[in-house]
Parts: C-alpha cells; structure tokens; sequence
C-alpha cells in the first residue's frame, strides 16, 4: 500500500516569521544619505528621471494633437509616463535626509515634483476622457514642469 510521504521539518516560529518581515521591511526602505552632497546626488537623479517622464508624456499629447496618435495609445503612454513620475517620487522621499540643508533641499524637489505630477495626471485624465486633440493647453504645463525639474538637476549636479 503506498502512503504519502511526510517530510517533518522545524515549523516556523512565530519569531521567526517577525524576523522575516523585519527584514524584509528594512529591506524595502530606501536608507538615509550619508552627506548632503550624496543626498543632492540623489536628487538631481530624481530630477532627470521625473523631467523625462514628464518630457516622453508631452511628446506624446503633441503627437496626438497633429493626429500622429490614437488616443488609446496616447493613454497608455501617459499612465506609463506618470506611473515612472510616480515611483521616482515615492523612491526619493522613502530617503532619509542627512541635515537641515538636505531638508530643505527635500522640500524643493518633493514641491517639484508634486507639481509633475499633477500637471501630467490632468493630462492623463484628459486623454482617457477623448480630448487629447486639444493639447495645447496641457503641452505649456508639462513643458514648464520638465523644464523646472531640469533646472533643479542642473543646478543640484553642480
């Protein structure tokens, strides 16, 4: 008569399942700077990747008002271009600020990218509601957004 086999082994502990989310929750966190510089490095970085996200959405809306697009595709480049605008933000203010001078430098960049990223969600929601034939009212608020975020990244990498 076959019978199944059992392998016996250690149950996990109720200690050791804390230990394993511990970890893996500080694991997950984004560790401080260890210098003001390190942490301006960090956010010229988040600068050039929000502006690019903000720059391929408004390419895309100047595509779709010359026809060039469909509007299904112009939404999902969108939600793209704002999902990566999104988690740049999310990675950049999981990091903790080394000093007074990093805070401030933190609060400059998080008003930037807010601003991003709501320019581009009003974007986005237009053109899942048909009106991507009309960017030019969209257009002038990205371009302003990338340009302010490539401003920052300029002057932060200096």
């Amino acid at each position: 008569m076959n019978r199944p086999v059992r392998v016996r082994g250690r149950r996990p502990t109720a200690a050791g399942a804390l230990a394993l989310v511990v970890v893996t929750a500080v694991a997950g966190c984004a560790g401080s700077s260890r210098s003001d510089e390190d942490y301006r490095h960090k956010a010229a970085n988040t600068a050039e990747a929000a502006a690019s996200a903000v720059s391929t959405a408004r390419l895309a809306v100047e595509a779709a008002g010359r026809g060039r697009l469909t509007g299904p595709y112009v939404s999902v480049l969108l939600g793209g271009a704002e999902t990566d605008l999104l988690a740049a933000q999310e990675t950049f203010e999981s990091r903790q600020p080394p000093g007074e001078t990093a805070d401030a430098v933190r609060e400059r960049l998080g008003t930037l990218l807010d601003d991003a990223a709501d320019a581009l969600a009003e974007v986005r929601i237009g053109a899942r509601r048909g009106e991507v034939r009309e960017p030019a009212e969209h257009t002038g608020d990205l371009r302003e957004a990338a340009g302010r975020l490539e401003d920052f990244e300029e002057e932060m990498s200096s």
